[in-house]
């Protein structure tokens, strides 16, 4: 198994903030049910739920960034089933701040299954 903390020498370059509400898809629980693995390779990953709450403002678009500069869109089916996926060209700048935010709000994975039972 890769170590992404000696692979990413331990700064925390590795990191997951998803956002979520329930009921989970099937694409969602499979995901679920691999992150101990992620989280003991040394993945930080990161849970918002937004069922029952208020959006705090982020877009319902995924993405992935890279070093805050370099942004990919993921695009789903309404069951989860991803379509494809495009680099966005434009300023990341919202994107930054889209992420910041996430990290403020979220917990930690192993947090968010404690507590959700």
């Amino acid at each position: 198994m890769c170590n992404a903390r000696s692979r990413f020498g331990g700064d925390g370059a590795v990191r997951r903030d998803h956002v979520i509400t329930r009921p989970l898809t099937d694409y969602l629980r499979f995901e679920f049910a691999h992150y101990a693995h992620n989280v003991a390779a040394g993945e930080d990953i990161r849970i918002l739920d937004l069922t029952g709450r208020e959006n705090p403002g982020l877009p319902d678009q995924d993405f992935w960034m890279f070093d805050e500069s370099r942004v990919v869109l993921m695009n789903y089916r309404p069951d989860g089933t991803q379509i494809s996926r495009e680099v966005f060209d434009g300023d990341p700048i919202r994107f930054v701040e889209w992420k910041r935010l996430a990290e403020s709000e979220s917990v930690p994975f192993s947090e968010y299954v404690r507590a959700s039972g």
